[in-house]
């Protein structure tokens, strides 16, 4: 399991590395031709996190619930988020891997509910749903990517 906490916590690392330096303005921007900003991405990420690992976990999750709402899948962004929910936002990023480790550690995951992803996969276990968040995340990141290039 810790490759994939490994390669969680790289992937966040690079999302901030992406991130680093840009303006609100331009993490905020939806270019031409995309229904959805860094901000939103970046969003989405984290609490798509919390939803497959611990939300079909049945585990306490450390979002709002009015946060998780506004980025869950099927959203996109209706106004541009401040500095504050930009910091809050990046903290998650880099504060997740760990605390998801030491959840692990301490083996407060004791159910599943198997989920079928729009990847066409079925998740049966946190385990799974670890790995399947990596692969999510690295279709956001080529998002992000794509954005980055067009807002800067």
């Amino acid at each position: 399991m810790t490759t994939n906490i490994d390669l969680l916590k790289f992937s966040r690392a690079n999302v901030l590395k992406l991130i680093d330096g840009l303006t609100l303005d331009q993490i905020n921007k939806i270019p031409d031709g995309f229904t959805g900003n860094i901000a939103w991405h970046i969003g989405h990420i984290i609490t798509t996190q919390q939803g497959l690992i611990y939300g079909l976990s049945r585990t306490p999750m450390n979002l709002e619930k009015e946060f998780m709402d506004k980025y869950k899948k099927g959203t996109k962004p209706l106004a541009p988020i401040t500095q504050q929910e930009l910091d809050l936002i990046k903290s998650e990023l880099s504060a997740q891997p760990e605390k998801l480790l030491t959840d692990l550690e301490q083996n407060i995951f004791q159910s599943y509910t198997t989920y079928a992803t729009s990847f066409g996969n079925t998740m049966n276990s946190v385990e799974e749903a670890i790995a399947f968040n990596n692969v999510h995340e690295g279709m956001h990141i080529g998002y992000i990517m794509a954005v980055k290039h067009l807002v800067i």
